[in-house]
């Protein structure tokens, strides 16, 4: 018996000694606890506005036959205000990963949660899975890039201005994701030069939200995408001191789907965009031309009078001194109109220029002033208008939708970024 415990005595202790041997020589990651940052901004805003024409209201819940006008008179706004939490951590093989969560401050907006999506960085790239823009959008330079204030045109500006039917007043692709569920790979940069793709299966389809093919047409409705691939490539080299460069090139296709079924096809989206944004000391001067070709514009049109969905050109300029920054910006878009008959192509303009100062109080904190004009024409909105849309045929006078419309806006705000 005191043979047969000596023995196992030996053997567990034989086994023991083989387990922490081997453990010994297992390296076991010391994972970095995952850490939150927080961080956001807003910015409270008080506007002056004048607009010559009125637009027509057509909510949901409103008759689309009555008119809502802006006109002219002053308003105070809580703009681009949203809360942001990241959670990364890094495992010992170098590779970042993480979650983040932007929250929208905007109180009438239906959904709070303004981007939501998955990271993972090393080495070889960055990937990010979720609801979060794609590299059409923080991949591109131009104008905007130099534009302070608001933003200009790729602000809020349709709180108080009547945008004609049927004009570009935007910087945005047609078929822009916005932050449509995605995913995304960007490149390392190599020798300045960087490149990304994001791939969105069904475009407004964000996070859990069901897949609605199938809309009324009893308001306003936007033809949508599919298997939508956004591409980007840009190129930034330092000079010297002084002296900087950025260039991008960046591109939208997908296969374009009608508001409802029924409703008339549509083509191909297909559109690109190339832009600059330079520096010279204190000096920032950035340009951009973007155009959509035909993309989502009605199938089957009479080749002599095709429509297209328009070009545009946007350039910035900026100086700094100190804690001060002086920049202008000019907008210009157009289109050709959808329409039957004409001897001669008719074309939808918007011409828009802004000028802004922007001063710092403190780390995070600053104030600006800015002054907006923005002329439109279409002299086919109203027609455009009841092709895309029938319900609008309803209206007795149908002179809601105007063909032009010039504002002006003035804006004191303030800003709080952290």
């Amino acid at each position: 018996m005191a043979r047969y415990l000596l023995g196992s005595t030996i053997l567990l202790s034989t086994a023991l000694f083989s387990v922490n041997v081997h453990a010994a020589s297992v390296v076991i990651p010391s994972l970095q606890t995952p850490t939150l940052k927080i961080s956001g901004q807003t910015s409270f805003n008080n506007w002056f506005f004048e607009n010559k024409h009125k637009t027509l209201n057509n909510s949901a819940d409103k008759n689309p036959c009555n008119r809502q006008k802006f006109g002219r008179g002053q308003l105070f706004t809580v703009d681009d205000s949203k809360l942001k939490f990241t959670v990364s951590g890094k495992l010992d093989t170098g590779m970042e990963y993480g979650l983040v969560i932007v929250l929208d401050g905007n109180r009438n907006k239906d959904k709070i949660v303004r981007e939501n999506y998955l990271f993972f960085e090393g080495s070889w790239g960055k990937i990010l899975a979720g609801d979060t823009y794609g590299v059409q959008n923080f991949m591109s330079f131009g104008g905007f890039s130099e534009w302070g204030g608001t933003g200009f045109i790729d602000g809020p500006l349709d709180r108080v201005v009547n945008f004609t039917t049927g004009v570009l007043h935007s910087v945005d692709l047609v078929g822009d994701t916005s932050r449509n569920t995605k995913l995304t790979y960007v490149s390392p940069r190599w020798n300045g030069i960087q490149a990304g793709i994001s791939y969105t299966p069904q475009t407004e389809h964000i996070g859990e939200a069901p897949i609605n093919s199938q809309t009324s047409v009893a308001s306003p409705k936007q033809p949508f995408g599919a298997d939508n691939v956004a591409s980007g490539i840009n190129f930034i080299h330092k000079f010297s001191d002084d002296f900087e460069m950025a260039l991008s090139a960046t591109s939208i296709f997908d296969k374009a789907r009608p508001e409802y079924h029924g409703a008339r096809k549509r083509h191909r989206t297909a559109s690109f965009a190339f832009g600059g944004d330079f520096t010279l000391g204190d000096i920032g001067f950035g340009a951009e031309y973007g155009n959509n070709l035909r993309s989502r514009e009605f199938a089957g049109q009479d080749t002599r009078f095709k429509s297209n969905a328009g070009q545009f050109l946007d350039f910035g300029l900026s100086y700094t001194w100190g804690a001060t920054k002086l920049s202008a910006g000019y907008y210009y878009g157009w289109r050709n109109t959808l329409h039957k008959e004409s001897k001669k192509r008719k074309k939808a303009k918007t011409n828009a220029f802004q000028t802004a100062v922007d001063h710092k109080l403190a780390p995070g904190l600053g104030v600006y002033f800015e002054y907006s004009h923005i002329q439109m024409n279409n002299p086919k909105a109203k027609f455009e208008a009841k092709q895309v849309n029938n319900v609008l045929e309803q209206c007795k006078q149908f002179d809601g939708l105007t063909k032009s419309n010039r504002a002006n806006v003035f804006i004191i705000g303030s800003r709080l970024v952290f």
